[in-house]
């Protein structure tokens, strides 16, 4: 598995994104005010830009497949407004489409917190996005 080093944590403000460019492609980096990293493509469909990097964080209730109520939090792009669930690249408001997500983590075992993209490949839909509480 490659990896990537993108910034440091604290190059992040909480409740913000930054975009970094692994080989050849643009990925999204969130940080959540309560310390939770997301990492998405940055590539927004609906305005066919990679803007999703300066979008806004926010939150909000869906119903899942069982019926049930959960949290989700999402970007809303800054051109067309669509919404994106960070933890699954699903939109909000047209679930015919899906961004995909990246393993994103935090580094301690260098100097400082370094924020960490880690694949196998940059192209994959189906990647699964895990996230990391930051202690």
């Amino acid at each position: 598995m490659n990896q990537y080093t993108v910034c440091r944590l604290e190059d992040i403000l909480p409740e913000t994104g930054v975009c970094a460019l692994i080989e050849g492609k643009q990925v999204a980096i969130f940080r959540t005010k309560d310390a939770k990293l997301f990492a998405l493509d940055n590539y927004d469909p609906f305005s066919q830009a990679n803007v999703l990097s300066r979008g806004l964080i926010g939150g909000t209730t869906v119903t899942n497949d069982a019926g049930t109520d959960e949290a989700v939090l999402y970007v809303a792009s800054p051109i067309y407004k669509q919404r994106f669930n960070l933890a699954t690249g699903q939109c909000l408001d047209d679930t015919s489409v899906t961004l995909a997500t990246y393993h994103v983590e935090l580094d301690t075992s260098l100097e400082g917190n370094n924020v960490v993209i880690k694949y196998d490949q940059l192209e994959a839909s189906s990647t699964t996005l895990l996230e990391m509480e930051v202690v």
